[in-house]
């Protein structure tokens, strides 16, 4: 695994270029297909390649970086709906071969393209295509070069997997999906409160200001974000920042970098305690962020899920022999740290890599961000986060100041280790 590039991928990766090119191409080169005979130049940024196979300023432009922002390419919303309806447009043509429609030269680029995606994410659009046009056979240089780029694939864990969670769990907050078959980053997807607090609990351990300070300069950086009606009041408005006794998920959605900044068992726990207290100072609240922090520090350690699951257990007397399996038919939203925390626990013990410990995590349905935020930060350190997980969100939702913090953390938590 290796450590992210937060700035890197900002300089490598841009989705907006082809959404850019999309709202104002598209409708025409769809309808261009669908009479049977393209008539204008779209096709780099309708149909992309990988770059390095042309030699235009459109190739170079417009050209995939590699597997990582092919599988963004097919997760972006917008992106992922245009490709699928233009190919099955392709394939609704008929008694035309791929040069009749497009062009010799775009017709090799066509079969470009339908080989990166159909390889990078196996699907049967792309597959008919292939089929249809080209008898099934893929293209060679395109083969070449994905297998010529193959490297790291993981990034090591940190507070993004908690980040990510929030992202992709924050539109189904109030769109329960009883599902793992979701888009992971669909339309009205952001960061939320978790995110803004989890930040704020980073940079508290960094930089050691007061944490009741870090997490007021926060909110107020980033005011309507969806915080909690108490913890709105307490933010905003309170003078003297005293805790009320509440045991909200609040304490384990915010608590990830306590478990990853901590040396020792111990000190998660007790760092957990004092990042949940001044608020959260009810003993529930304070069990749910030490939960969370300590399943973190345990996969850090790489400790085994059932060791994981027994020491939750025995600690924190949470039931963890359930399944996500048996909890979904009646979970119902639950923002209390007992009836989230322990949940969020079993999403990742079911999971089998850090996709699914999110999938399951939002398919329980209830407070999606949250539970998805306190799963993907425990998976993160298990298993690691897939690169382009980590590019796409980085690249697509978060701010210098909040990519900042990550990386100045993710820098420390090294330099501890």
């Amino acid at each position: 695994m290796v450590y992210a590039k937060y700035e890197e991928y900002i300089s490598q990766y841009d989705l907006k270029r082809f959404v850019s090119a999309h709202k104002q191409i598209y409708p025409s080169a769809l309808k261009e297909i669908q009479a049977g005979r393209k008539q204008s130049h779209w096709m780099w940024y309708i149909f992309p390649q990988l770059r390095g196979l042309g030699h235009s300023r459109n190739s170079d432009y417009y050209g995939i970086v590699d597997k990582d922002e092919a599988i963004m390419f097919l997760h972006h919303p917008l992106l992922k709906r245009n490709l699928r309806e233009i190919t099955m447009a392709m394939l609704a043509v008929d008694g035309k071969s791929a040069e009749e429609i497009l062009g010799y030269v775009d017709a090799m680029k066509f079969h470009s393209s339908m080989t990166l995606f159909n390889t990078v994410c196996p699907n049967v659009i792309f597959a008919d295509a292939l089929r249809k046009y080209y008898n099934g056979k893929e293209d060679e240089r395109t083969l070449m070069m994905l297998e010529e780029n193959t490297g790291e694939s993981l990034v090591s864990g940190g507070i993004i997997g908690a980040i990510i969670g929030d992202i992709v769990g924050a539109f189904y907050e109030f769109n329960n999906c009883k599902s793992t078959e979701i888009p992971l980053f669909p339309y009205g997807a952001n960061f939320t409160d978790d995110t803004v607090m989890t930040v704020a609990v980073a940079d508290w351990l960094l930089n050691g200001v007061p944490l009741k300070k870090t997490m007021t300069d926060w909110g107020n950086e980033y005011p309507n974000r969806g915080y909690g009606g108490m913890f709105y009041e307490w933010l905003f408005y309170s003078k003297d920042k005293e805790p009320y006794n509440s045991f909200g998920n609040g304490a384990g959605m915010r608590v990830s970098p306590c478990g990853y900044f901590a040396s020792t068992l111990d000190e998660a726990l007790e760092l957990a305690k004092q990042s949940a207290e001044v608020t959260h100072n009810h003993p529930e609240g304070i069990k749910g962020a030490q939960s969370i922090a300590s399943a973190i520090f345990l996969a850090r350690q790489h400790k085994s899920k059932d060791e994981i699951r027994e020491y939750i257990e025995r600690t924190f007397e949470y039931n963890l022999h359930r399944t996500c399996n048996e909890i979904r038919p009646a979970y119902q939203f639950d923002v209390t740290c007992q009836g989230s925390c322990p949940e969020a626990i079993i999403a990742f013990l079911d999971s089998h890599d850090y996709e699914s410990a999110i999938r399951l995590a939002i398919s329980l349905g209830g407070d999606s961000d949250t539970i998805a935020c306190m799963t993907g930060g425990i998976a993160a350190a298990y298993y690691g986060i897939p690169t382009w997980m980590v590019k796409y969100a980085v690249t697509e939702y978060l701010p210098r100041n909040i990519r900042d913090i990550i990386k100045c953390f993710d820098e420390a938590c090294a330099e501890r280790i």
